[in-house]
């Protein structure tokens, strides 16, 4: 047997006509609005806003207007009926006041004189008030709004349903702001990442061409004074002495003195082909013939120590060659 709650299903659609006006006033102003706004678009958005915001007011004061039957008491929209156009007009007192038609009643008796009652006796005063009956307001609708402790009328539903409209539109440019905000930070770091990855690869290449011309390039020492020219791969190797350098290479059974430090060396020989082992020594890797963690042996037999402070670099270089 099937049980039917028309009760809830009338209210769940209740409910669902009253937030449909607020879902398509979010999503027009999401999808057509905003967009123009966070592009800078103020002449189409400014216009197109306000028009979306006039009709939507026009909403809730007239369309979406709930009947007076159904609002709470204090909060009734627009006078009172006895003050409407269409209430019908107070009905007279019985009497103390000619008949409508302004005639004599029939039989030509005139009304008796409210000032002089029959039998001489006055009516007491609540039977000179007005019958009340259907066609007149009851008090309460006479009665102005009924205010708050503090004085102040209660909103209008309508005035709130407006209110809560733009509600949603700030909170609308809100949400977007922040998350075009966090779009942009990751753009930012993407961008600042890729230039950094650009930067290092100009780097390995400006340091490569640098390289490259060190090698082709001679490099030219003032001793016993003379200028002696030296291509970097004839160098072997080179052994600090206090403010000298013993340069060894190749076609010369002496090695060169010049008076330089090592810093000053290292800045002219290519990074790639010369590395410091020691304190007082620099080789070059393409003369190496063997190593081991203590010392390493040059093509033409010598063998040099290296240093501890020294040693990881040179065997991450020496595994990587």
């Amino acid at each position: 047997m099937e049980m039917t709650h028309p009760g809830i299903i009338d209210q769940i659609w209740a409910v669902l006509i009253q937030i449909l006006p607020y879902i398509i006033l979010l999503l027009l102003h999401h999808f057509l609005l905003a967009p123009l706004f966070f592009r800078k678009k103020y002449l189409v958005y400014i216009p197109v806003t306000v028009a979306l915001i006039i009709a939507f007011r026009f909403y809730c004061y007239n369309v979406g207007n709930p009947p007076d039957a159904m609002q709470s008491p204090g909060m009734r929209q627009g006078p009172p009926s006895m003050m409407r156009n269409d209430a019908p007009p107070p009905r007279p007192m019985d009497n103390m006041s000619p008949p409508p038609d302004g005639k004599n009643p029939p039989d030509g008796k005139n009304p008796p004189d409210s000032k002089n009652p029959p039998d001489g006796l006055n009516p007491p005063p609540h039977e000179m008030r007005p019958p009340m009956d259907g066609n007149r307001p009851p008090m309460d609708e006479m009665r102005p709004p009924q205010m708050h402790g503090d004085g102040n009328r209660p909103l209008r539903p309508e005035t709130m349903k407006f209110l809560l409209g733009l509600l949603l539109i700030g909170v609308d440019l809100g949400f977007m702001s922040y998350i075009r905000s966090i779009k942009h930070e990751r753009q930012n770091n993407d961008l600042i990442a890729e230039n950094l990855q650009h930067k290092d690869r100009i780097e390995e290449l400006s340091r490569v061409a640098d390289n490259a011309q060190k090698t082709e390039s001679e490099l030219l020492f003032k001793t016993d004074y003379k200028q002696v020219s030296i291509k970097p791969d004839d160098i072997l190797y080179v052994e600090g002495m206090a403010e000298y350098l013993k340069i060894n290479y190749t076609g010369s059974p002496t090695p060169l003195i010049v008076h330089l430090s090592m810093k000053r060396l290292m800045e002219q020989l290519p990074d790639d082909r010369f590395i410091r082992i020691h304190k007082s020594y620099i080789v070059n890797f393409n003369r190496i013939t063997g190593c081991s963690r203590t010392q390493v042996t040059i093509e033409n037999g010598t063998t040099l120590p290296i240093g501890e402070s020294f040693r990881k670099v040179f065997m991450d270089r020496m595994n990587k060659k």
